[in-house]
């Protein structure tokens, strides 16, 4: 699936990938030379040609060369004679050597001819010979072995430079005509050539800037390799909208609408484009149609995009994993993750020594920037990525010249710990990463292996407390299923439920969770409100079906429910919630939510800011209370100087935070009616008669709502309202058929999960059917509970 090759003294590591067949270049292997073989001649024979040097000098790369690099490099190379019809290389041969032709003609994937170099690309970025060469004539050669070119790059790295030079430029016109292709569709060489004159080639490097939010959008551009952000200025400050990759286009909506630019696109790392101006872009499409259905099928993702209904994904990545404690197994991790990410793309895992062992020269991963060999590396680097949509670059233990290459090629960065260690910011975290990121930035993750006999994690808080991360995710080696999960965090395929709240009709989420995991749906990030706090967390600790069953039985139906206890003097509240902390603190103990093997978050309402609060971190059960702390009913939640009630005042179904927080497939659980309380009298009865109704139920014809269905009706208001946003934003939206329980109707606990069970089951059943990418990608297996 892409690997590079393990180093030499791996056990059981493959010569080359599969797609790249084992046959190699032998030294002593016979080949047409009049006599000659392939083995390499003293050097300084060179001088006995006295036609070398002027093929040498009449060669592109080298025509600037001074007199000194020049005879140096005549010096290394070793005259070769072949007959016509002779193989100078075969197709899926290593690149141990590249030749310059000084006399006759060599048939390739086009005539090669006196002063050209055949082999160069492989010597220097690595990779099998795509395609066999062979004498059309009699030919004399010059080769230039792969270990002299590393001599050469120390005693004069101009001459490395010029190679470098050359197959960059000749790896940008690979990386064009595939990407001019998709564009404009099939095109004759003329065609491509003509084309490639009037692009204009830009280079950023990381942290430069393309054009600035309001500037005039003149051209577009495209992304041949490196990573973009675009940033947009607004309130409350400045915010990363959107994350650009290869072959994705930049500025298109103003080119077309001459509005100015509306985000600021700045490179996260080293990044290549193509510039199309107005004048160029219009006569090409204009003569290629087909360019327009390319940049509108652009356009209408990136409008269906910005109105939320497609889901953002990770594609064409690059993953560092850097560790960060002492003795942790980055090689081991990096091959479980690679395996991991494949069923979601080809991938592409790199690290020093399976680079050395595919380039074939021990110890060439350490080349330094200054070095000239830097550029052509750099290159094949670019080359190989393209090939692949997500790679992982394994750093070193240390700061070495390799780790900081694959720090400066990063979209992510994994730091991998051991959560046994001391959790401070070692030495190399500091030195390759320094303080607070910026905003465009590479995003970091905190990754923690834990020994597979590990019951809940603990202490994570240190570890979050000195670092600024975009999220962390506790895995286990023996548990598969935790690299997988990381697999679709990593990819945008990660699948959040959020579960909105709705008093006792929140019971239907214990049915949800129950079919989700029937239909092999897996939940990696979990959130809710109100009740839907309360029943998401208990999937993220781990409770399987008959354990939530038992737990909310417990708390519901086998004593009196506390809304309907814990009566006090009616000054914050008219129930104390000291009862329901209790509940709380016994099913939840002291666990923290950072401590959670399934990322969990809770939103309550802040008081005092007048803003939702989403809960990441502390007791599970202190921001359960917050996010149930209906207003006028329960005593808020004092945390600072801040009061917190229920988050249903403000966000009742959080699909907006789920999105933020890396769930690529969101599944929304709501569980409030857009209608309810609907009455059939004009009047409410007396209180007496109410209460009369209440004792004897079977008394009753009629029905009102109380003062808690009131109180929380009206909690949900503004929420319920937000609703259709929702619907939007989130790729499967389910409303049980709840309607008929009252919210405070907790003692149905059954006919509410049964009710959420039975509808779950028939409408992820037909999404599954509908979305047959997310059943291929899930494999329909269905998931433990961790």
């Amino acid at each position: 699936m892409g690997c590079l090759p393990a180093p030499a003294d791996a056990p059981g590591a493959p010569a080359f990938c599969a797609c790249h067949g084992d046959a190699a270049m032998t030294p002593g292997r016979e080949y047409p030379w009049g006599g000659g073989s392939m083995d390499r001649p003293a050097p300084g024979l060179a001088q006995a040609n006295p036609g070398l040097r002027e093929a040498v000098r009449s060669s592109p790369p080298f025509s600037r060369l001074g007199e000194a690099a020049l005879d140096l490099l005549c010096s290394r190379m070793v005259p070769l004679r072949l007959s016509a019809g002779g193989i100078v290389f075969e197709q899926g041969e290593g690149g141990d050597a590249m030749y310059l032709v000084v006399r006759g003609r060599l048939h390739g994937a086009g005539e090669i001819g006196p002063g050209e170099l055949v082999g160069e690309m492989e010597v220097l970025v690595g990779g099998r010979r795509a395609e066999p060469v062979l004498a059309a004539t009699e030919v004399e050669l010059a080769r230039l072995d792969k270990s002299d070119l590393e001599m050469l790059s120390r005693e004069a790295p101009e001459i490395v430079l010029a190679l470098g030079e050359r197959v960059r430029a000749r790896l940008r016109k690979e990386q064009l005509g595939r990407l001019l292709t998709g564009v404009f569709g099939s095109l004759e060489e003329t065609s491509l050539q003509r084309i490639e004159r009037e692009l204009e080639w830009v280079e950023l490097r990381g942290g430069e800037t393309l054009f600035r939010q309001g500037d005039p959008a003149d051209c577009m551009y495209v992304v041949v390799s490196g990573r973009l952000v675009g940033v947009r200025e607004g309130s409350p400050g400045p915010q990363v909208v959107v994350e650009l990759g290869r072959w994705d286009t930049i500025g298109e909506m103003g080119f077309f609408t001459d509005a100015p630019r509306t985000a600021t696109i700045q490179a996260r790392r080293a990044s290549h484009l193509v510039r199309f101006t107005r004048p160029v872009f219009e006569r090409l499409s204009h003569e290629r149609p087909q360019a327009m259905l390319y940049i509108t099928r652009l356009l209408i993702k990136r409008l269906q995009r910005a109105s939320g209904y497609v889901r953002e994904s990770f594609e064409r990545s690059n993953l560092v994993v850097l560790p960060v404690s002492p003795r942790v197994d980055a090689a081991g991790f990096a091959e479980r993750l690679v395996k991991a990410l494949r069923s979601h793309g080809e991938t592409l895992y790199v690290s020093a020594g399976r680079l050395d062992a595919f380039l074939g020269v021990p110890g060439l991963a350490q080349t330094p920037s200054s070095s000239p060999l830097a550029l052509a590396l750099d290159a094949g680097l670019d080359d190989r990525e393209s090939g692949f949509r997500y790679a992982v670059y394994e750093c070193d233990a240390a700061d070495t010249p390799w780790t900081r290459r694959c720090v400066e090629r990063a979209d992510r960065i994994l730091l991998l710990a051991d959560p046994a260690a001391d959790p401070q910011r070692s030495t190399l975290e500091r030195e390759l990463l320094g303080g607070e990121p910026g905003l465009i930035a590479a995003r970091r993750q905190l990754v923690l292996l834990h020994p597979q006999t590990t019951g809940l994690p603990s202490g994570t808080l240190a570890w979050l407390a000195c670092r600024s991360l975009d999220g962390h995710h506790h895995l286990r080696w023996d548990r598969d299923a935790d690299f997988e999960r990381l697999g679709r965090f990593l990819t945008g395929n990660a699948v959040g439920a959020v579960l909105g709240g709705g008093g006792a009709r929140g019971l239907a989420h214990v049915g949800v969770i129950r079919a989700l995991r029937e239909a092999g749906i897996p939940i990696d990030l979990v959130g809710g409100t109100s009740m839907g706090a309360l029943i998401g967390a208990q999937p993220a600790l781990g409770w399987d079906d008959k354990e939530m069953l038992e737990h909310n039985r417990a708390a519901f139906v086998a004593r009196r429910p506390v809304p309907l206890s814990d009566y006090t003097l009616p000054v914050y509240s008219l129930l104390r919630g000291r009862s329901i902390e209790q509940g709380l603190i016994s099913r939840f103990g002291d666990v923290r939510i950072e401590d959670l093997w399934i990322s969990y978050f809770c939103v309550s309402s802040n008081l005092t800011r007048a803003k939702p609060k989403v809960h990441r971190e502390g007791p599970i059960w202190k921001a359960v209370r917050a996010s149930i702390a209906l207003p006028g009913v329960f005593e808020p939640v004092v945390e600072g100087k801040h009061l917190l009630v229920d988050g249903a005042v403000l966000n009742n179904l959080p699909g907006d935070v789920m999105r933020r927080l890396g769930g690529g497939w969101v599944i929304a659980v709501d569980v409030s009616p857009e209608r309810d309380l609907e009455v059939r009298e004009e009047h409410p009865p007396s209180p007496w008669r109410a209460l009369l109704g209440w004792l004897f139920p079977f008394a009753r014809a009629r029905w009102h709502p109380n003062i808690f269905d009131v109180i929380m009706r009206t909690t949900l208001l503004a929420s319920i309202q937000q609703t259709e946003n929702v619907k939007k934003t989130v790729d499967l939206y389910l409303q049980p058929p709840v309607k008929r329980f009252r919210m405070n109707q907790f003692r149905a606990l059954d006919e509410i999960a049964e009710a959420g069970y039975g509808h779950a089951r028939e409408a992820l059943a037909e999404w599954l059917r509908q979305r047959p990418e997310l059943a291929q990608l899930l494999g329909r297996a269905p998931s433990p509970a961790p």
